[in-house]
């Protein structure tokens, strides 16, 4: 007889193991999919160079990406002839709203040929709404512009 009794134990304990691996391996997996939960932010952005508009006419050069965002990185975008944008993008809950927030911030700095930061964009903030387009211009010397587009999209 005693040697049921340890078998219908053993069998108790490791029907008791088993739930235990299975509700440890259900948290695991619930904690992982939450961690990857986290909302990308998608930017269309281009980047406008014109020069020469005092006189009539001018040159235009445009750099166009899509970039993925989230809140604790920075993209880049240059082009050839050294301007270039460097660009963050966070959501911002409205108190207004339930559930997730439709309103995105933009933060970054507008960069010349030469290096020099010619427009900062957390002053004031840049606040967008999913799919509206902003414009953000530099003039320089009355003959140079520099056109930054924006515009958030979920993803």
């Amino acid at each position: 007889m005693p040697i049921i009794k340890v078998v219908i134990e053993a069998g108790g304990n490791l029907s008791y193991n088993f739930c235990m691996r299975k509700i440890s391996f259900i948290l695991l997996a619930i904690l992982a999919f939450s961690l990857e939960a986290e909302a990308k932010i998608g930017l269309n952005v281009s980047l406008v160079y014109k020069k020469g508009i005092g006189k009539g006419f001018f040159l235009s050069t445009e750099q166009h990406s899509i970039e993925q965002v989230d809140e604790r990185e920075q993209v880049m975008i240059s082009m050839k002839n050294g301007i270039k944008a460097e660009l963050s993008a966070n959501y911002v809950q409205s108190v207004h709203e339930y559930g997730p927030s439709g309103f995105v911030r933009i933060k970054g700095e507008i960069y010349n040929q030469s290096g020099k930061v010619v427009k900062t964009l957390n002053e004031p903030n840049l606040d967008i709404y999913l799919g509206e387009t902003k414009k953000i211009s530099h003039e320089e010397r009355n003959q140079e512009e520099i056109d930054l587009i924006i515009t958030p999209v979920s993803l």
